[in-house]
C-alpha cells in the first residue's frame, strides 16, 4: 500500500531531483501534498499536487534581478504548512483556497521550470522575506 502521509524534506538534493530549482540556495525545508490533503481512510482523487520550499539563498542577488511579477496563482488550501516560518505562512493563509493576484506584492515574482524526470513546465511563484525565499509550485492541476 502506498504511503500518502506527508513529510518534509531538508534535503536540497532530493528537491532538486524533483524540479530543475535553478535558485542559488545552500539549505532547504520542503513538500508535496495533494488537493484535497489525504487524512486516513480510503484516499480520494487528488485535484491538486503541490510543492511548497522554504529556501536559504546563496546569493541575495539572484532574488533581486528577478524582474517579473507572480501575477496570479491558485494557493491550495492547505498550503500554510505548520513548519514555515511566520510571515510565509500568514502569507498563504491569507490568500488560502483563491487565485491570489501576487502582482501587487513587492517581494514576489513568478517562477517557471520544469519538472526533472518528464521535463514538463510547472509554474508559481518565489517571494523573498528576510534572509529566506518561499517556492511555490502547482506541480499537477485539473486543467
Amino acid at each position: 500500500m502506498e504511503d500518502h502521509t506527508p513529510s518534509v524534506s531538508d534535503k536540497l538534493s532530493a528537491l532538486r531531483e524533483v524540479v530543475n530549482v535553478q535558485i542559488p540556495a545552500t539549505s532547504a525545508r520542503w513538500e508535496i501534498f495533494g488537493t484535497p490533503e489525504y487524512k486516513g481512510g480510503v484516499p480520494g482523487p487528488t485535484d491538486f499536487t503541490t510543492l511548497i520550499a522554504e529556501l536559504q539563498p546563496a546569493d541575495g542577488a539572484w532574488f533581486a534581478s528577478q524582474k517579473e511579477t507572480a501575477g496570479t496563482s491558485l494557493i491550495a488550501p492547505e498550503a500554510a504548512r505548520p513548519w514555515l516560518s511566520d510571515p510565509f505562512r500568514r502569507l498563504l493563509a491569507e490568500h488560502k483556497n483563491t487565485t491570489a493576484d501576487l502582482s501587487g506584492l513587492r517581494d514576489c515574482r513568478r517562477y517557471a521550470t520544469t519538472l526533472k524526470q518528464s521535463g514538463s513546465p510547472v509554474q508559481g511563484f518565489v517571494c523573498g522575506g528576510g534572509s529566506r525565499l518561499l517556492l511555490y509550485i502547482t506541480l499537477s492541476s485539473p486543467q
